[in-house]
């Protein structure tokens, strides 16, 4: 793409700006546009753009309309995030709702799985064009099966649904910041090895490129297991009397307190071993992502569930934003294994502000 469209690092950097401004923007307006329409016609209308802007991207020409077409991606894709956990706290009990958020969001890193062969094959035979077309136009093909599919959770037919909390309310409230400021600490160490880790392996690691993508995948395959895995855990604590807003804090302490053995990724003495310790971070990070989702839709009203959350997605990517000048620093001065250091004490951040902060929620479901 690069060759063909004359692309230069500063156009890059520009088009990864282009995709991320109305992405961190979105969550948090995605949210609100979900508790106001409906998780049914809000998602419909979230993945048919999302599969448009993907599918238009095909026909880009440079530098800027291949921007363009990033930036509308950004308006449509985190919509499914406060979508999903919408849908697990409503129609779930609390015994049952970590796990199935758990198995919803094991599907980004499924497709994280999965795309780098399939995108691969696809160019190969097609190519590069075809491998923005093909799945956007899987997408619209999906918008039939959840249109005729899904319904909202019944109701009582005397309940009349709450309109969503403004968010000055919101933002008045404890819980919500106990909810927000965790993720903020928390997101940054995924992006983290979503966007470092190829790079790590291939300088640090002297892997070839057909290494990493040989084993680049097996820290996704932990991250499912950790979606599921975690989901699963919080909820056997429910299924045994536990309150859930407990059950998903205990869990979240236990990875706070397991975290920092992602520093030693930078100095074991291997490409094996650093692997190894980067699936073990990556199924606790997404264990604790599961984790928060549902403890989001166990402490907030149905109205404001997906509103919350996009707050939550939002203050992730900011962050993640801001750390990633951080790492760009200490990388490029000090070298990765003060990266993996860094990473390594925000879990235990967050599950300490997490503590403090629904300290009073704690302490009432004790």
């Amino acid at each position: 793409m690069r060759k063909e469209l004359y692309l230069t690092e500063r156009d890059y950097a520009n088009i990864v700006t282009a995709f991320l401004i109305p992405y961190t923007v979105m969550y948090a307006l995605g949210g609100r546009i979900i508790d106001a329409i409906g998780v049914r016609l809000g998602l419909f209308l979230s993945l048919g753009w999302w599969s448009l802007a993907t599918m238009l991207t095909a026909f880009v020409r440079g530098a800027f309309s291949l921007g363009t077409m990033r930036f509308l991606l950004g308006l449509g894709e985190p919509c499914v995030y406060p979508s999903g956990v919408k849908v697990c706290g409503e129609w779930f009990a609390p015994r049952l709702r970590a796990t199935a958020t758990g198995i919803f969001s094991a599907g980004s890193s499924i497709g994280a799985v999965i795309a780098p062969p399939l995108i691969a094959a696809i160019t190969y035979y097609f190519g590069w064009r075809a491998a923005f077309f093909i799945p956007g136009m899987l997408g619209l093909l999906w918008l039939p099966l959840w249109w005729f599919t899904y319904r909202p959770a019944p109701r009582n037919e005397t309940e009349v649904s709450p309109p969503a909390p403004r968010w000055s309310q919101l933002l008045r409230q404890r819980t919500v910041w106990g909810l927000i400021l965790p993720r903020f600490f928390s997101d940054p160490v995924w992006y983290f090895y979503i966007f470092w880790l190829p790079d790590y392996l291939q300088r640090e690691r002297h892997l070839s490129l057909a290494e990493i993508g040989f084993y680049g995948w097996i820290p996704f395959l932990f991250a499912d297991l950790g979606s599921i895995g975690g989901g699963y855990l919080s909820d056997l604590l429910v299924r045994r009397g536990m309150a859930s807003p407990r059950a998903r804090m205990m869990v979240l302490f236990a990875i706070g307190c397991l975290a920092p053995i992602g520093a030693i990724a930078g100095i074991v003495p291997t490409a094996a071993s650093a692997i190894a310790v980067t699936c073990f971070v990556a199924f606790l990070t997404q264990a604790w992502s599961t984790n928060t989702a549902s403890l989001c839709a166990d402490l907030t009203p149905h109205a404001a569930t997906a509103t919350v959350f996009g707050m939550m997605g939002m203050a992730g990517s900011l962050a993640g934003a801001f750390f990633a000048q951080i790492l760009g620093f200490a990388i490029q001065h000090f070298g990765y294994s003060s990266a993996f250091v860094l990473a390594s004490v925000l879990h235990p951040c967050a599950a300490t502000i997490l503590f403090f902060v629904l300290r009073p929620v704690r302490k009432q479901l004790a």
